[in-house]
């Protein structure tokens, strides 16, 4: 399965860039734009709800955590060490059949719930990969670059 992914990546990567206003009205941004919403008022199941079952999330540290129950764990445990607040603008995004990608540069404010610490200012950029589930964009992987690293314990 992740192959048919990379290789839809690779094919919709060759496409034609659109531009980045045209990026972000696209419907394949749509899932990005939700999920920082979602992130932002901590709203988890809310979150989860954009994935698909056996989702892949590669954090800005390399770390990858696969499949909604883990998902579920390692979310939970960000957002009970920190509140974000994180603004994402789509760049490109292409899909072919049932898969697509949506890609582009975030900024993020990280605040620790513990108030002992200070808030990070962290940016990169962002790809996630579609699938189509019952006519709906679910989030199948999702990859964070991250010019400032925020430390997760788990």
């Amino acid at each position: 399965m992740h192959r048919t992914i990379a290789a839809a990546f690779m094919a919709a990567m060759a496409a034609a860039p659109a531009s980045a206003q045209t990026a972000a009205a696209s419907p394949l941004a749509l899932p990005s734009v939700e999920w920082a919403h979602r992130w932002q008022s901590k709203d988890l199941d809310a979150v989860l709800a954009l994935y698909t079952n056996d989702a892949v999330f590669v954090n800005a540290d390399g770390s990858r955590v696969t499949g909604k129950p883990a998902l579920r764990k390692f979310f939970a445990s960000v957002l009970a060490q920190y509140s974000a607040q994180p603004s994402l603008r789509s760049v490109n995004n292409a899909s072919s059949g049932d898969l697509g990608y949506d890609w582009g540069d975030y900024t993020e404010i990280v605040t620790p719930v513990a108030k002992t610490k200070r808030p990070i200012r962290t940016g990169g950029t962002y790809l996630v990969i579609l699938r189509r589930v019952l006519g709906r964009w679910l989030i199948a992987e999702q990859m964070w670059t991250g010019s400032t690293p925020v430390p997760v314990w788990r």
